[in-house]
């Protein structure tokens, strides 16, 4: 019943989208399928295994800068309705009413990204290029998928927990639980390379590969997190059992709730907290999947994570792509395909049991 994905992530690989991958699928609290396939690098001879730590990319948004946000408002430090303002001094005019919510539906106005060097001279002034630099559109006017708004998010964090983003990320998300090999700037083996230093044109591990996150020191709210399979099966299980993991609650049910179902109703495009909602006529996780899943895939690496809530299906993928036209494109197709494959295997799988 899994043949299917298998033969669409071989066949990825032989086409040179990533030269390994990791692959998990399952129901709530249980894992149905999990397997790793190929290498760390091209024509390389380490395996990758169910602990190989990739770059989580744009998923460090879900995995990071989402449960600590729902988790700041179930300890009543945040309200979505919050204005950024609350938190954060020197907000320019513009941007004072933006609230948290539309920070995390990507509904704020902030562009979609630009280059956090080439107006900062340094990580420590970040935050202010960053509300310095003109919206695009007025906030709630518009969904626009934007990093520079999980940045900033990101930033805003560090004032309400009154700590560094990787620390309240620890103690908060990873530590609860059990991820014990997710985190920013991994050190040791196993990592697999996602950033070709132009130098000497060798993969180089443990660093992120998006600019702004290495502008800001690998710890960043939209990027930078690294995490393995068997983390990330974990964090995308909890999600799909409304908040529990192995019976002791993560999140309530509510929180859970809040964040996985549509927030932007009427406008361009369906998006939860950090999360893109499918639809009949917008079917960003394949055309099996009922209109209530959601997900979001890294675009440079293609690594992924979806949620089906009416049933309990999850499913996630680590790989580690380079990011052209091409490889965007092929992604895009490869994660229908791949996410129609799975749901079908499931429908399979449930009705021979």
């Amino acid at each position: 019943m899994w043949n299917a994905v298998d033969k669409l992530l071989s066949n990825a690989m032989e086409n040179g989208c990533f030269p390994g991958c990791g692959f998990a699928a399952g129901q709530r609290g249980d894992v149905l399928y999990q397997k790793v396939f190929g290498q760390l690098t091209p024509n390389g001879k380490k395996p990758v295994t169910l602990e190989t730590r990739y770059d989580a990319g744009f998923l460090t948004q879900v995995l990071a800068t989402m449960p600590l946000s729902l988790k700041a408002m179930e300890h009543g430090l945040i309200s979505p309705d919050d204005p950024i303002s609350r938190f954060l001094d020197g907000v320019p005019q513009d941007k004072k009413g933006i609230t948290l919510e539309q920070l995390l539906t990507h509904t704020s106005g902030l562009p979609a990204s630009f280059s956090l060097e080439h107006e900062a001279h340094r990580a420590q002034d970040a935050l202010k290029a960053l509300l310095a630099h003109p919206l695009e559109s007025q906030p709630g006017e518009k969904v626009k998928q934007s990093a520079m708004g999980y940045i900033l998010l990101g930033f805003l964090m560090e004032k309400v927990f009154d700590m560094p983003l990787d620390d309240a990320v620890k103690r908060h998300v990873t530590a609860p639980l059990t991820m014990t090999g997710t985190g920013y700037l991994p050190s040791g083996e196993n990592i697999a390379p996602t950033q070709i230093t132009y130098e000497n044109a060798q993969p180089s591990a443990g660093w992120p590969l998006d600019g702004n996150a290495r502008f800001l020191h690998g710890i960043a709210g939209h990027a930078g997190l690294f995490t393995t399979l068997s983390d990330l099966t974990r964090f995308v299980s909890m999600l799909a059992s409304d908040g529990l993991c192995q019976k002791d609650v993560f999140l309530a049910k509510r929180s859970v709730h809040l964040a996985a179902t549509d927030r932007t109703r009427g406008m361009n495009a369906a998006w939860s907290y950090s999360l893109r909602i499918t639809k009949r006529s917008q079917p960003y996780l394949g055309h099996l999947w009922p209109s209530d899943g959601y997900g979001l895939q890294d675009p440079a690496s293609g690594s992924l994570v979806a949620v089906n809530p009416s049933d309990g299906f999850f499913v996630a993928l680590l790989c580690n792509g380079h990011e052209s036209p091409a490889t965007r494109e092929e992604n895009d197709r490869l994660r229908k395909v791949l996410l129609n494959a799975a749901y079908a295997a499931f429908q399979h799988q449930s009705v021979s049991i």
